[in-house]
């Protein structure tokens, strides 16, 4: 199994494998055939790259549509951390939404009842309250700069957690 730098970096290799085989090698293999089979080769190419990310982003925000009913307004690349699931982190006015690309959307969270958010690199660790416990959940996300300007202004500002200002006794 190969590793990643990046948890994203499957998504670029889909690039550079897609645009390899059929942007460059597959032109020259097929130059003798024709100009036909040179120009399915290069459309194959921009189908594996651009036009599967576009599909995937319309589908995301025509799932998160039929959810919320909201219009969404940033969805970004994103890894739910526990059952490793990939999809988009979506934003609304109102919600917090993961969406899985091939599963059901299981995390809505309302932007009222979010306390806590906080970014280390990629890694977003967002803090909700529910009726009678408070919940974390923790993603990837491919821009975090993006998400935390909007979750800002969505949100408010993250509290700190209650317990980093007791210091321990230096006794104890």
């Amino acid at each position: 199994m190969v590793g990643y730098s990046s948890p994203f970096a499957g998504r670029y290799l889909r690039y550079v494998l897609s645009i390899l085989l059929f942007g460059l090698l597959g032109p020259v293999m097929l130059w003798q055939q024709g100009v036909w089979p040179v120009i399915v080769s290069l459309l194959l190419a921009a189908l594996c790259t651009l036009g599967y990310d576009a599909a995937t982003h319309l589908f995301v925000r025509v799932k998160s549509l039929k959810i919320v009913n909201e219009k969404p307004l940033l969805s970004i690349h994103a890894i739910k951390i526990g059952p490793e699931s990939k999809g988009f982190i979506v934003l609304t006015d109102r919600f917090v939404i993961f969406v899985p690309l091939w599963k059901k959307i299981k995390t809505v969270l309302h932007t009222d009842h979010i306390v806590r958010h906080e970014f280390e690199g990629e890694r977003l660790e967002i803090t909700a309250k529910f009726r009678n416990k408070h919940r974390t959940f923790e993603f990837y996300v491919s821009s975090p700069e993006r998400v935390k300007l909007l979750l800002e202004e969505k949100s408010g500002r993250s509290l700190p957690y209650k317990y980093d200002k007791h210091q321990k006794h230096p006794n104890v």
